[in-house]
C-alpha cells in the first residue's frame, strides 16, 4: 500500500495493475486490499479488475473462489466478457467437469457474446483429454452452426486423440475434412503424424512425412526431430539417429538436450561410453549444456565400464556446476555402490537421500534390500524394511520377494517358503511369485498344500 501513499490516488487503470501484480506474486490478501481501497475511493472495479481475481483464483486451482467473484461481479451489474468466461470454462474443464463448462458456454451464448476459438479449442482439449473423443467430433461439427469454423489448432487437437488410440482410418477422414475447409496443415499436424507413426513403429512412413512437410515450404522443430531420433535409436540405428541429428542442424534447428540425451542413452547401452563420453563433452560447445539425466546416464556407463574415479568425478563436477541431484541420481549411485558390495557406503547414501528434497521411493530401498541380501546380512536387510515402513514407504512385491530370496540364500529356506506362504495368503505376492520361489526353494508339504487348494478350487 506504500505505494499509493507515495504517488496519491491512482485511477482505476492503475488499481488495476497494482491488483495484477499482486495477484501475479500470489499475494492474493494484499490485491484483495487494494480493492477494497479502490471501492471506498469510489472507484468501482471494472471487469478487468474482475478478470484478473478470477483469472489469479483459476490459476491457482481455487474455482469456487473464483466463482464467488464472478458473482460479486454480476451484482455490480458488471457485465463479463468472452474473456471471463474462457477463463472460468478452461477451470472448470481442468477439474473434470466437461458438462458444467458446457452449462457456462449456454449461459455465455445466452448473453450474446461470440466465443471465439480460443474458447471452443479449450472445451475440445478438455473433452479429449478426458477420452471423449466422440464427443468431441460431434462439438467440432457443430461450431460450423454457430459462425465459427474450427481451425488448424482445433484439428491438431482431434488428431492427436484419434491418433493416440490408434484410430489410423479415423485421422484420415479428419485430414481430408481439414483439406476440404482449406484448413492447411502446419508444423504441429504433421510433427504429431511424424510422433504417431514412429509410435506404431512406422519409422519409414513417419521420414516420407517430414519429406513432405519440407516440401509444403514448412520448417520442421524438434518436435518433428525427436520421434525419429527416438524410434531409430530405440531400433538399434545409431548411425541413423546421428545422421538426422546433423540434416536437423543443417535445417537449421538446433537439437535440444532430449535429443542429446536420447543418443547419449543408446550409445551407453550398445557399450559405446567412449562414443558417448566424446559428445557429452561437447555439449557445451553447441550451445546445449548438459542436465542432470546427461550426468546421469554418462555415470552409470562410466562405472559400468569400470572407470569408477571418472564415474564419480562427473558427480561432483555436476554439483559444483549447480544441477541438484535427482531421485534416478541417488538410486544409481545407490545401485552401483551395492553391486560393487559397498552396501554400508550405499546405506549411507539412502539416509543422506532421505534428508534431501529427493525422499527414497520404493525402488531405493529395494536396491539396497538386494544389495544386502546379496551379501547375506538378512537381519540389517529386515532392519531396512522395517525403516521403510516407518517412513511410510510402502513395499511392493518386488521387496517382499527379494527379502524371501535372501532369507532362502542365506540357508533359511525352510523360513523364507513360509513366509512366502503367509504373504501368498495375504495377497501381498502372486501365485507367479509363489510358485517361481518354491522351485527355488522346493518345499514338498506347502507345495502339495497349494495344489491341493487349486484343485479343490
Amino acid at each position: 500500500m506504500e505505494i499509493l501513499e507515495r504517488y496519491g490516488e491512482p485511477d482505476v487503470i492503475a488499481y488495476n495493475a497494482l491488483i495484477s501484480g499482486l495477484c501475479k506474486a500470489n499475494r492474493i490478501e494484499s490485491a484483495n486490499e487494494v480493492l477494497d481501497r479502490m471501492r471506498s475511493r469510489g472507484f468501482l472495479p471494472d471487469v478487468v479488475t474482475y478478470n484478473i481475481l478470477i483469472g489469479s483464483f483459476c490459476s491457482r486451482g481455487k474455482l469456487e473462489l473464483a466463482l464467488k467473484v464472478m458473482d460479486q461481479l454480476l451484482k455490480d451489474n458488471c457485465k463479463p466478457t468472452v474473456i471471463t468466461y474462457t477463463i472460468l470454462i478452461e477451470a472448470t474443464i481442468f477439474e473434470g467437469g466437461i458438462d458444467e463448462a458446457m452449462e457456462l458456454l449456454d449461459v455465455m451464448l445466452s448473453k450474446g457474446l461470440h466465443p471465439d476459438m480460443y474458447t471452443y479449442n479449450a472445451i475440445i482439449r478438455g473433452m479429449c483429454r478426458q477420452g471423449m473423443v466422440d464427443r468431441a467430433i460431434e462439438f467440432i461439427r457443430s461450431i460450423n452452426f454457430k459462425g465459427c469454423a474450427p481451425d488448424v489448432i482445433s484439428y491438431n487437437i482431434l488428431l492427436r486423440a484419434i491418433l493416440n488410440q490408434g484410430q489410423w482410418d479415423d485421422g484420415e477422414k479428419l485430414m481430408n475434412d481439414m483439406f476440404s475447409r482449406s484448413c492447411k496443415p502446419n508444423v504441429v499436424t504433421y510433427s504429431i503424424l511424424i510422433s504417431s507413426l514412429c509410435r506404431d513403429g512406422k519409422v519409414e512412413e513417419a521420414v516420407n512425412v517430414l519429406k513432405v512437410m519440407k516440401e509444403k515450404g514448412l520448417t520442421p522443430d524438434t518436435y518433428s526431430y525427436d520421434p525419429l531420433i527416438s524410434a531409430f535409436c530405440k531400433e538399434g540405428r545409431l548411425d541413423l539417429a546421428i545422421e538426422f541429428l546433423d540434416i536437423m542442424i543443417s535445417d537449421g534447428c538446433m537439437p535440444d538436450i532430449v535429443n542429446y540425451n536420447t543418443i547419449l542413452a543408446t550409445l551407453c547401452k550398445n557399450g559405446k561410453a567412449d562414443q558417448a563420453l566424446n559428445i557429452f563433452e561437447k555439449l557445451g560447445e553447441v550451445g546445449c549444456p548438459p542436465n542432470v539425466s546427461s550426468y546421469n546416464t554418462i555415470f552409470s556407463a562410466l562405472w559400468n565400464s569400470g572407470d569408477k574415479i571418472t564415474a564419480l568425478g562427473m558427480i561432483l563436477e555436476m554439483v559444483s556446476k549447480g544441477i541438484d541431484p535427482d531421485g534416478i541420481t541417488y538410486n544409481s549411485l545407490i545401485s552401483c555402490l551395492c553391486r560393487d558390495g559397498l552396501v554400508d557406503e550405499a546405506i549411507g547414501l539412502l539416509v543422506d537421500m532421505e534428508s534431501s528434497r529427493h525422499q527414497p521411493t520404493v525402488v531405493s530401498y529395494n536396491i539396497v534390500l538386494l544389495g544386502l541380501c546379496k551379501v547375506r546380512r538378512i537381519s540389517d536387510a529386515i532392519e531396512v524394511l522395517a525403516a521403510m515402513v516407518e517412513k511410510e514407504c510402502w513395499p511392493n512385491e518386488t521387496t517382499y520377494t527379494l527379502l524371501i530370496d535372501g532369507i532362502g540364500f542365506a540357508g533359511w529356506r525352510n523360513e523364507a517358503m513360509e513366509l512366502a506362504k503367509s504373504l501368498l495368503g495375504l495377497a501381498a505376492i502372486s501365485e507367479d511369485s509363489f510358485k517361481r520361489l518354491n522351485k527355488t526353494f522346493p518345499m514338498l508339504d506347502v507345495y502339495k498344500e497349494l495344489t491341493l487348494s487349486e484343485i479343490n478350487e
